[in-house]
């Protein structure tokens, strides 16, 4: 089994990336192949409208989002990971997001291979669920879109500097949890 981890934090090693790290540790633990991808460490452009990819010819952006998606459709499971910024995802995730449109056919069919499992992963400052569950919903209508399947949500405030995910050892282990339920 092979399982993505996608982080959208600007902050390496910060806590979204550190609970993302938890989970594919979790995964690693029961079998699985991981692997974490960083949106920040990779060029991906925005979508620009031009609707190039509804003839049938892919993106016309010549950027890291084509492999990104390829390392996607190899895998039987992604764990999005993402601070939260003004109650919502923070811009890096964006880009990555929006570019799915790609996959879309004329008619928003849609060919990504279907059934994969989707894992959120949230951090953020003084937030609570009453802002995350909603960022959650949008993250899952967006891969539900594409054929994934909901395999988890997992959310830590009170996360402001990049190590304050350690004064949660309760999330650490839940999060490993969450990662060997995926195998």
């Amino acid at each position: 089994m092979k399982i993505i981890g996608i982080v959208s934090s600007p902050r390496k090693g910060g806590n979204s990336q550190t609970l993302v790290g938890h989970i594919l540790s979790g995964a690693k633990e029961a079998g699985a192949d991981t692997e974490l991808i960083r949106l920040c460490d990779m060029d991906i452009e925005p979508c620009n409208g031009c609707n190039i990819c509804k003839s049938g010819n892919g993106c016309a952006i010549k950027d890291d989002w084509a492999l990104l998606c390829e390392r996607l459709a190899e895998a039987d499971a992604v764990v999005f990971g993402s601070p939260i910024y003004w109650f919502r995802l923070n811009a890096q995730a964006y880009p990555f997001l929006d570019r799915f449109y790609a996959l879309l056919k004329r008619d928003f069919t849609c060919d990504f291979p279907k059934g994969k499992k989707l894992v959120v992963a949230l951090t953020c400052g003084g937030a609570g669920p009453e802002t995350l569950n909603p960022v959650n919903e949008y993250l899952k209508n967006v891969f539900n879109y594409l054929g994934f399947v909901n395999a988890g949500f997992i959310w830590q405030n009170n996360c402001l500097k990049p190590d304050d995910l350690a004064n949660y050892p309760e999330k650490i282990e839940e999060a490993r949890g969450l990662g060997r339920s995926l195998v």
